[in-house]
């Protein structure tokens, strides 16, 4: 009894060593092969040779799951780490570089905006490939530098588009808010032929909205811009006119609308910033697009697409 119990103690050992040896083997096999898959060369800009690895690090600097992207945005990140490449060449051949001011004031204004990482300052200072996409950054700078966009020009797009500058239908809006069904009622009642300046009395009377200070006054919306039930019995008053009780999660609320504004056209003056911020990145696009173009023409390059894991679409079908 007792060799049997040994033997079947040694066949479990050995069985699990097995076991254990198989999974190391398999395992050691996919990482060499995922190391042999990321040692391919995807990309070639004179004599500089980017692999598949070098473009998975890219992707995942972008985002951090990059195991789960579909085809087609693998396909876009692609093409733009090409465009990438071909600028960084470029800046380094013209002996661009980052000063250390660029690099420290870049770096504090991450750690303003992320300032729970811990040393993320530490650890962004030695990424390459971080300091490549600054010096990527101030190439593209460097180029748009002297971009105007004139007072003729923002005057020409809002006359060719002044339909993109009509304002819709607004209204000036007012509440009421209580937690009593059978207050709202009273109030109702008692306001419901009252001037704007009554209502907005009772609202600091009685509201228990955040809004009660300033006589309930709640702003200006367009449709849109409030909850569905609401903006249908909002907008569906006439100016000067109160509401039924409506109920809500919050409590019970009777609106007043205190004016409508017709649709209108925004004025040139308004519309100005929005249309000079449209025109710059037009501007702005345009100018790398240029730029990535002729670096395309004079450097010579070449996409190992055998390589790559999934279909590349080329941009312009270049």
């Amino acid at each position: 009894m007792k060799k049997i119990i040994a033997l079947v103690l040694v066949l479990l050992v050995v069985g699990v060593s097995l076991y254990l040896g198989y999974s190391y083997f398999k395992k050691e096999t996919l990482r060499k092969k995922q190391q042999s898959l990321e040692e391919k060369p995807v990309l070639e800009i004179e004599e500089i040779r980017y692999t598949l690895g070098d473009f998975m690090s890219y992707v995942r600097q972008i985002n951090q799951d990059d195991g789960h992207l579909p085809p087609e945005v693998l396909s876009e990140l692609f093409n733009q780490f090409v465009e990438d490449k071909l600028i960084l060449y470029s800046a380094r051949k013209q002996n661009l570089e980052l000063t250390e001011e660029e690099k420290q004031a870049f770096l504090r204004r991450v750690t303003r905006d992320y300032p729970v990482e811990q040393n993320l300052t530490n650890s962004l200072s030695e990424d390459k490939n971080f300091l490549d996409s600054l010096l990527i950054e101030k190439y593209k700078r460097e180029r748009v530098k002297d971009l105007v966009v004139t007072d003729e020009e923002v005057k020409n797009y809002y006359q060719e588009h002044k339909k993109d500058f009509l304002v819709p239908e607004r209204v000036r809006v007012s509440q009421i808010l209580v937690k009593s069904s059978d207050l709202a009622i009273k109030l109702q009642e008692k306001l419901k032929n009252s001037t704007e300046e009554q209502f907005h009395q009772a609202a600091k009377d009685y509201s228990e909205a955040p809004d009660a200070y300033k006589g309930g006054i709640m702003g200006v919306f367009k449709p849109g811009d409030l909850p569905y039930d609401m903006e249908k019995v909002i907008f569906a008053l006439e100016e000067g006119k109160v509401s039924q009780v409506f109920e809500s999660p919050y409590g019970y609320h009777i609106f007043r609308l205190d004016k409508k504004y017709p649709p209108a056209l925004m004025e040139l003056e308004e519309a100005a910033p929005r249309i000079r911020n449209l025109l710059r990145e037009k501007k702005v696009k345009d100018i790398i697009e240029k730029e990535v173009e002729d670096l395309k023409e004079t450097y010579h390059w070449k996409i190992y697409e055998e390589n790559l894991p999934f279909k590349l679409e080329r941009k312009n079908n270049v």
